[in-house]
């Protein structure tokens, strides 16, 4: 009896799943089992599908993160060549300036240096440029801006150059009214501002507030025809034998960064 209780349930589960298998009587009810039972089986596998949800938010915000971080990094190197990209086109702007300045640039070889320092003081204007004796720089060569002349170097290193300014007390320079055809001797004024003075012309001399004097070879290592400064004002003392003469110089020097110097 024992193995008939036994072995009929068993009969019964092939019969049933041959059945099953050959005319898919048994389909209807398995579905609606199913159905009875799909809650149970959610609420089985709810935690693993919270887990699941919270691994992947977490590494959604980990990612966004990085995400984040890149894209701050290439920000910051976008503006860096962006900053770059304007200091070049600045710099070539300076450049241009320089090279396609008012005047001709009369000798052919000529070195363009930057300014490394600006030292001056009410006895003493100085520029320090970044080129020396082992780029060709010699002492009495021309420095000039694209307004005119700047001064004469005075000295040289191997590494760097010192010119002295034309408005330097201790510097003269032949010059020429342009409009006139005047000729006098320019030296810097022993103040802050800039200013030359121009002396030895005579009061019955024509000399007008606006001229422009321009450099002389006469008598002086300084090339002919090269702007130096702009008449300011002109004053006759009947008690003096000259005119007092002040000059705005061609080129402020605190506006420079690069200079064109005359090689041979």
């Amino acid at each position: 009896m024992k193995f008939l209780e036994l072995f009929i349930p068993v009969i019964i589960s092939i019969l049933l799943i041959l059945s099953d298998y050959k005319f898919s009587y048994l389909n209807h009810l398995r579905q609606s089992i199913e159905t009875l039972i799909s809650p149970i089986y959610m609420v089985v596998n709810l935690p693993s599908q919270i887990y699941i949800w919270i691994d992947k938010q977490g590494t959604s915000k980990d990612q966004l993160t990085i995400n984040n971080d890149n894209l701050h990094r290439e920000l910051l190197k976008l503006k860096a060549k962006l900053q770059t990209y304007n200091a070049l086109a600045l710099e070539n702007k300076k450049l241009q300036a320089l090279l396609g300045s008012s005047y001709t640039v009369k000798q052919q070889n000529f070195t363009l240096a930057r300014i490394s320092e600006l030292s001056q003081s009410r006895i003493k204007k100085q520029i320090i440029i970044n080129k020396g004796s082992s780029s060709g720089i010699k002492i009495g060569q021309i420095a000039l801006s694209s307004k005119g002349i700047i001064g004469q170097i005075s000295r040289t290193t191997p590494l760097y150059s010192t010119i002295l300014m034309a408005s330097d007390p201790t510097q003269h320079v032949p010059v020429k009214n342009e409009r006139s055809g005047v000729r006098g001797i320019s030296k810097g004024i022993a103040n802050n501002n800039h200013l030359l003075s121009v002396e030895f012309i005579e009061p019955n001399l024509d000399v007008k507030v606006g001229d422009v004097f321009l450099s002389s070879a006469i008598g002086s290592k300084f090339p002919d025809g090269y702007p130096v400064g702009t008449v300011i004002s002109v004053e006759k003392n009947q008690n003096e034998p000259f005119l007092h003469i002040q000059l705005k110089p061609a080129q402020i020097p605190e506006q420079l960064e690069f200079v064109i110097i005359t090689t041979d």
